[in-house]
């Protein structure tokens, strides 16, 4: 029995007592071809965006520095020439105001036709005369403040409404405006006494016309001027 035994048992360490656990089954699924075509069109659109999206910003960019250059300059002006202040002092040089119920009738007169063309903040008006003249020739000045961007357009069309009020003005013509800057315009009309010229300024903050009644307008520019310089103030 004993050999029997030895010979049906296998030897220790045998190959075939080692178990063999079944493999898992693997299905080798062959690996996906690159999409390079794929690939290239969507590189190329976002390509295509960037460079759509870079116009766009410079012609943003392109716009608001033209918009810089040309507001730039016109803000800074109305900025230096807002809330101005226009007074009418009781003398200007040689010309004293006349405070005559008379003078101040025509004056506000005048100054309610400017304002029904124009909306202003502020207005003031008076009449000058100079006593020293043998015939004392005087000076209805009338205007206003507000805030005006086109001042040279809102000055000719106020020029061009008071024609009912003086007959038609003539022969319009800028002049120097002075340190005070803006914009300075005479021409010449026919008034109920004569001929006058009239004149008118405007800024960015003030406009104002004057009739001088026996003037030429060649005349009537430097003294326009001289009124501007003493009735006009800014802070």
């Amino acid at each position: 029995m004993a050999e029997q035994d030895e010979a049906v048992r296998p030897e220790a360490g045998a190959a075939e007592d080692i178990p063999q656990y079944a493999r898992p089954a693997v299905r080798l699924i062959p690996a996906a071809e690159p999409a390079f075509e794929d690939d290239e069109d969507e590189a190329a659109a976002r390509s295509k965006r960037r460079r759509i999206m870079l116009t766009a910003m410079a012609v943003l960019g392109a716009g608001a520095i033209a918009a810089a250059f040309t507001l730039g300059p016109t803000l800074w002006r109305i900025s230096q020439q807002s809330d101005a202040v226009l007074t009418m002092p009781e003398k200007i040089d040689s010309y004293v105001r006349d405070d005559s119920p008379a003078a101040k009738d025509t004056a506000g007169y005048l100054l309610t036709a400017l304002a029904a063309d124009i909306e202003l903040d502020t207005t003031a008006s008076a009449i000058y005369t100079d006593p020293a003249q043998g015939t004392p020739k005087s000076i209805m000045l009338f205007g206003g403040t507000t805030t005006m961007f086109s001042p040279e357009r809102d000055l000719e069309t106020v020029l061009r409404l008071m024609d009912d009020e003086t007959g038609s003005v003539t022969g319009l013509k800028d002049y120097e405006p002075g340190d005070l800057g803006g914009v300075l315009k005479c021409g010449a009309s026919d008034g109920p006494e004569g001929a006058l010229a009239v004149c008118g300024w405007a800024d960015h903050g003030s406009i104002a016309l004057a009739l001088f009644p026996g003037r030429t307008p060649a005349e009537a520019a430097p003294l326009m001027t001289t009124l501007r310089t003493a009735t006009l103030t800014r802070p």
